[in-house]
């Protein structure tokens, strides 16, 4: 009844006037919808399989947050097997993201397959040129740390076994996150620890966590930012 009253209305009116009207109702959407997309921080997480959302149908930890907190824009820039020492896959996308309000890099997995200390020195050095390459991008963004959950063991499926996660795998992601710790303090950017932060129970292949783990590392990451940055 109120569209056919408006349009009733609209028809009334001298041609100048229905066409100022029309330029104003569409001024008002156009800045309505740059207002609400300016406003959002950019998120932009890159990151491995656990980023991308292996074995969970792309619903990883990105997901979840994009989902639980829609005032904030997370860039979802995982993917399957990426290593620290793809480090620069990171180009492009700081170039696509050259407004970033937030850099989050979680790696280092996938670089500690039957690993040792020279792998974990590695990790760190590749970890320092991102952290350079993006404050050299954007002076402005904040970079944050995130140090790789543990794996489990006891569940690892014949596949990763094969691939060479193993306890030497487990050993380095403890010396890793100690590493990584050192690393954000030295260079003045932001930490969260993962490391014990996946249930045991909550992996899917002893590598990957399912969908309740990925929500740990959702909230984890969350409750971090928050008392870090007062989001």
């Amino acid at each position: 009844m109120y569209i056919d009253n408006f349009q009733n209305n609209y028809l009334k009116l001298p041609n100048r006037m229905q066409f100022t009207l029309i330029s104003l109702l569409s001024l008002n959407i156009f800045l309505a919808m740059n207002f609400n997309n300016s406003t959002k921080s950019k998120i932009v997480c890159f990151g491995d399989s656990i980023t991308h959302g292996a074995k969970v149908n792309g619903r990883s930890w990105v997901y979840i947050l994009s989902k639980e907190h829609q005032n904030f824009d997370f860039i979802n820039e995982g993917r399957n097997g990426r290593k620290t020492s793809d480090k620069k896959e990171l180009l492009p996308i700081l170039k696509k993201y050259s407004d970033a309000n937030y850099f989050l890099i979680f790696l280092g997995v996938n670089d500690l397959k039957n690993g040792n200390d020279s792998l974990v020195d590695l990790c760190v050095g590749d970890m320092k040129w991102m952290i350079e390459k993006i404050r050299q991008s954007n002076k402005k963004v904040k970079i944050v740390i995130l140090s790789p959950s543990k794996i489990n063991l006891k569940t690892m499926s014949l596949l990763n076994i094969e691939k060479n996660y193993n306890k030497n795998t487990e050993k380095s992601l403890i010396k890793l996150e100690i590493r990584y710790r050192a690393l954000a303090k030295k260079d003045s950017v932001e930490f969260i620890s993962l490391l014990n932060t996946v249930s045991p129970q909550n992996y899917v292949d002893g590598l990957h966590p399912n969908e309740n783990g990925q929500q740990e590392i959702a909230n984890k990451i969350w409750s971090n930012l928050d008392k870090i940055f007062n989001l």
